[in-house]
C-alpha cells in the first residue's frame, strides 16, 4: 500500500516515523522550526531554525490532487496513492495588505531583520506566543515596540499566570502593550485601531494563522481553510484522505501547535494503515522566552526559570531528533 504525505513539517515527519515506507513530499530543502523564527530575527542566524531533510523527503512542489483518480501532480511528475495524508501547515491571513510584514517562513524572518536596521518604531499585531516573544526580541534590539492584542490579556489560551507574567515582563522592558484593541485598518506607516492610531516604521503580523489556501482550491470542505476531518482524522470528503497538523481541524476545533501536529501525524498514519484510533491531543508544555527569562505552562501549571528553560530546550531537541530519525 502506497501512502503519500503532503508536507514535511512536524505532522509530516511524525507520520513518516510511523511508516518508513511512506513517501513525504515537500518543496523546501529543510525542516523549519517555526517556534525559533524570533531567534533568527534576534541572531541573524537562519541555521538555528532550519534542519536539512534526509533523503526520505522528496523535494517537489505539489500542484494539484485528483482525489477521484487518487493521483498527486507535482512539478516533477505524478504519483498515485492508496492513502493520502495532507499536512501542509498554515498560512497567515494578511487582510491588511502589503503594508504588513508576515512571519511564517525563514525568508520572512531574514527580511524582518534587514528591515529592522532602518526601523525605529515597530508595531506587532497579535499577543500570542509569537507576538510576545517577538516583542521582547525587538525591544531588546533598541526599537520602540507597540504590541496590539484584541483580547483583554496576552496569551489568552494559556494560564492567567503566564498572561500576567508576559504582560509585566514586556511592560518592564518598555514595550507598549495595548490590550482589548481592535485593528481596523493599516496604512503605510500607520495602524488604525478602535483606540486611535499607532505610528510605525515596520508593522508585523503575529496573528491571523489559518490553513493554506490550497485546501480550499482543492475543493476540500474546510473551516478557515483548515480541512475538516472526523474523530479519526479522516477527511469528511474522501475516505482515503487524512489530515494532520495545522492544516486540519475537527468540527469542535483543534489548536495549532507543534505538539498537536506531532500527535496528529502519528494518529493519521496509523489510521491510514488500518487502525481505527480516535485522535486525542494533549498540550504538554507551552514555553516562551522574553528577554533572558523562560516561562510558560508545563503539565497544566505555570513555571518559570530553569525548569521552563529545560522544557523549551528539550522541545527543540525532540524536534531535531524527529528530523534526524527519518
Amino acid at each position: 500500500m502506497r501512502v503519500l504525505v503532503l508536507g514535511g513539517g512536524f505532522a509530516g515527519l511524525s507520520s513518516l516515523a510511523e511508516n518508513r515506507e511512506a513517501i513525504v513530499l515537500d518543496s523546501k530543502e529543510y525542516f523549519l522550526l517555526t517556534h525559533r523564527l524570533a531567534d533568527v530575527i534576534e541572531t541573524g542566524n537562519p541555521s538555528i531554525a532550519a534542519v536539512p531533510y534526509s533523503s526520505k523527503v522528496l523535494r517537489t512542489k505539489v500542484l494539484k490532487v485528483n482525489f477521484k483518480e487518487k493521483v498527486v501532480v507535482t512539478d516533477k511528475g505524478s504519483l498515485s496513492y492508496d492513502k493520502l495524508i495532507i499536512s501542509m501547515g498554515y498560512e497567515q491571513d494578511l487582510r491588511f495588505g502589503k503594508s504588513v510584514q508576515k512571519l511564517e517562513t525563514l525568508e520572512d524572518a531574514i527580511s524582518i531583520r534587514a528591515k529592522l536596521t532602518k526601523a525605529k518604531r515597530v508595531a506587532i499585531l497579535g499577543g500570542g506566543t509569537l507576538g510576545v516573544e517577538l516583542a521582547g526580541v525587538i525591544q531588546e534590539m533598541g526599537k520602540k515596540v507597540t504590541l496590539v492584542e484584541y483580547q483583554n490579556r496576552l496569551l489568552s489560551f494559556m494560564s492567567k499566570e503566564s498572561s500576567d507574567f508576559a504582560f509585566s515582563k514586556l511592560r518592564g522592558m518598555g514595550v507598549e502593550v495595548m490590550l482589548g484593541t481592535k485593528v481596523e485598518g493599516v496604512e503605510e506607516g500607520k495602524v488604525i485601531t478602535n483606540r486611535g492610531e499607532i505610528d510605525a516604521d515596520l508593522i508585523i503580523a503575529a496573528a491571523g494563522f489559518r490553513g493554506p489556501k490550497i485546501i480550499e482550491e482543492w475543493g476540500l470542505t474546510n473551516k478557515n481553510w483548515r480541512m475538516l476531518v472526523d474523530d479519526y482524522l479522516r477527511s469528511i470528503d474522501f475516505d482515503d484522505v487524512y489530515g494532520a497538523g495545522d492544516c486540519m481541524t475537527t468540527k469542535s476545533f483543534v489548536p495549532m501547535s507543534a505538539q498537536v501536529a506531532v500527535q496528529s501525524g502519528r494518529t493519521a498514519m496509523l489510521n491510514a494503515m488500518g487502525r481505527e484510533e480516535k485522535f486525542q491531543y494533549r498540550q504538554m508544555a507551552v514555553i516562551l522566552r522574553v528577554g533572558r527569562e523562560y516561562f510558560g505552562d508545563f503539565m497544566g501549571k505555570f513555571v518559570k526559570g530553569s525548569l521552563a528553560e529545560l522544557a523549551k530546550r528539550y522541545g527543540i531537541y525532540r524536534a531535531i531528533k524527529l528530523v534526524e530519525s527519518v
